[in-house]
């Protein structure tokens, strides 16, 4: 049972690296720039992805042999995670962490037609090409490799989950408790405070979701403004601490 389920984990971060990869591929085709940093989680993994391509395995392996049916369920599959995840991850975090306003044919902005051919392809692809092939791969190994990578792999995500997790809870007080207000002098000096702690992984976030919004747009876009200004005063110091403290 476990080593099913070991499977089907592996399986799961092996199409959510692939997802990262995509994105970053995108973002280099786009907008002519490198772009490492996608997604909450720190890890090069997009779990959407992962359960995009479970969900499709699981409900349209049987259209595999009908491209037509196949395309059109994987559109709507993926099109209705992708509109149920922003609005969920809004509800919790009043965040939204994407926006498609500026495509054409969009719904509320979580989900574009655009994307919606892309996941038909996306399911074509992966029902038909890739799975196979990862399955294949995976049963060349034995039960107990498999069953420790997917253990370690497994304590890996766990933990990025937690910690991502925290970011996201400290990032919504942090910006909340300064909602209609002016307290600019205030945010700075607590960016500051808390640099150390986890302004990293808060700076990691807003390079991952440029587009993010919060309820109160000027107060938000104020903290992310002076996430990115302390983040490059410290890379500007840092060495010159260094070398004072070797």
């Amino acid at each position: 049972m476990y080593y099913k389920f070991c499977i089907i984990f592996i399986t799961f971060i092996i199409y959510s690296f692939l997802g990262y990869i995509i994105e970053v591929l995108d973002i280099l085709r786009r907008e002519k720039r490198l772009v490492i940093s996608r997604g909450f989680f720190i890890g090069p993994y997009l779990p959407i992805y992962g359960f995009g391509s479970l969900l499709m395995l699981l409900f349209l392996t049987r259209y595999q042999d009908e491209l037509i049916t196949l395309f059109i369920m994987s559109s709507f599959v993926c099109t209705l995670l992708e509109y149920l995840t922003s609005l969920i991850l809004e509800k919790i975090f009043k965040l939204r962490w994407w926006d498609y306003y500026d495509r054409k044919h969009n719904l509320d902005g979580r989900v574009c037609l655009e994307n919606a051919i892309l996941f038909g392809f996306g399911g074509i692809v992966v029902v038909d090409i890739v799975n196979p092939l990862i399955i294949k791969l995976l049963l060349l190994f034995s039960k107990h490799f498999i069953i420790i990578i997917a253990t370690i792999l497994l304590i890996l995500f766990l933990t990025d989950l937690v910690v991502s997790i925290f970011i996201l809870i400290h990032l919504e007080i942090n910006v909340s408790k300064y909602f209609n207000t002016d307290a600019t002098s205030k945010i700075k000096k607590e960016v500051k405070a808390s640099l150390s702690k986890y302004s990293t992984l808060t700076y990691r976030l807003f390079r991952s979701f440029p587009d993010i919004q919060a309820q109160d747009t000027k107060a938000f876009q104020t903290f992310k403004k002076l996430i990115f200004k302390a983040m490059n005063e410290v890379k500007k110091i840092t060495p010159k601490s260094k070398k004072k403290n070797p």
